[in-house]
């Protein structure tokens, strides 16, 4: 049994970055996202309606970009309210889709790519279950 006390706030990817300036701005500018903080040049935390992303100044994992792709990999998944109006902001932003925004079984959905080539998901649930 959970009591207020041990009730979980927020969870935050923390993302490795190979330029910690490059992805500050993306994610404010592309993703609407405000600065939370950053530590010693090297760690920063982006803030957008409560949802974090910590970014750490890091080489990124090796990867093969397509097969993630492909295999509809995510590295972070955020529920929206409104896929559609939110694809449209972030396509006027400049925001780069791995995935345009479609319907699923489950909602509609469409992916973003940061600099860094981590693959960002925005759902908006189906409200039938």
């Amino acid at each position: 049994m959970r009591d207020s006390v041990s009730r979980l706030k927020y969870v935050a990817p923390v993302l490795q970055v190979a330029d910690l300036e490059r992805s500050l701005t993306f994610y404010r500018e592309r993703l609407g996202f405000d600065l939370e903080f950053v530590y010693e040049g090297f760690y920063a935390s982006v803030i957008r309606d409560g949802c974090r992303v910590h970014l750490n100044l890091a080489a990124p994992p090796e990867r093969d970009q397509k097969a993630f792709e492909a295999a509809g990999h995510l590295d972070a998944c955020f529920g929206v309210e409104d896929a559609e109006a939110l694809a449209k902001v972030l396509a006027s932003s400049g925001a780069v889709f791995a995935v345009k925004l479609r319907s699923m079984p489950y909602g509609r959905e469409f992916y973003v790519r940061d600099p860094d080539g981590y693959i960002l998901g925005c759902i908006q649930p189906d409200e039938t279950p």
